[in-house]
């Protein structure tokens, strides 16, 4: 299994300033094995990366997604619409989302069910924050969110899932590999018994801070199967620098 690299670009980067970035990463990967890529463009960028978008290039996805496959919702995207315009993944359950947007864990996996409708493969983000961590409530917490969001879900449904610590988001702390793979080896045990145990395993990305800097160490944990990218993914220089770290073959389980 090809290890992950996922970039997140949020809310940045116009339309041209979009089509540049996502031309450099793809020159940049072309003919590099051992990792797949794909990028969350913002919505207004995604239809034209469609279209430049060559074989072998970097998948992409939508950041978001309604509920519902249309209707009088203004201001919302269908998973449907966002498949239309290029997407083949969505994030689903964004840290940013939960906090920022007030999205429960009902409202998660409602969406989940809204991309596997449309044949979308959702990368479901999970996450404690500070305060959870502090009280060492991670691993209730990480087990709440999968098995809510995962509520009655095939377990042959297509699914990527994201850890991302909160307190690391964006701050430039970075989650010690001890910790890491202890999240990741919980997540682990909660897709098992949510019946994703078989081969092959769900990908599990660590995103948080992750930078050229951190990534060869954090890439060295053998439950890290890829990384879900914030500000490093805006500049295709920093992006495939860590790239290269998740190069070769992926660390055994």
């Amino acid at each position: 299994m090809k290890r992950i690299l996922a970039g997140n670009w949020k809310m940045n980067l116009g339309v041209a300033e979009a089509l540049a970035l996502f031309t450099s990463v793809a020159e940049g990967l072309r003919g590099a094995g051992g990792v797949s890529c794909l990028v969350f463009p913002p919505a207004t960028a995604l239809h034209a990366l469609a279209g430049a978008r060559g074989p072998g290039d970097p998948k992409l996805g939508a950041q978001n997604c309604s509920t519902e496959p249309k209707g009088a919702f203004t201001g919302e995207i269908a998973a449907e619409q966002a498949r239309e315009a290029g997407a083949e993944y969505i994030l689903v359950g964004h840290s940013e989302r939960r906090r920022l947007f007030c999205e429960s864990d009902a409202l998660v996996r409602q969406k989940l069910k809204a991309a596997w409708r449309a044949e979308l493969t959702p990368v479901l983000c999970v996450g404690e924050t500070l305060a959870e961590r502090e009280r060492r409530e991670t691993r209730d917490v990480l087990a709440r969110q999968i098995q809510r969001a995962l509520e009655g879900a095939s377990p042959r449904a297509p699914l990527r899932v994201a850890y991302e610590p909160v307190w690391a988001i964006g701050t430039g702390v970075v989650a010690a590999p001890a910790e890491v793979g202890e999240a990741h080896a919980w997540i682990s045990e909660e897709l098992t018994a949510a019946g994703r145990g078989d081969e092959p395993p769900t990908p599990i990305l660590y995103g948080g801070s992750v930078d050229p800097k951190n990534a060869a160490s954090l890439a060295a944990i053998p439950a890290v199967d890829g990384f879900l990218v914030g500000g490093a993914s805006l500049r295709a220089e920093s992006f495939l620098a860590i790239a290269e770290a998740l190069r070769g073959d992926p660390p055994a389980h």
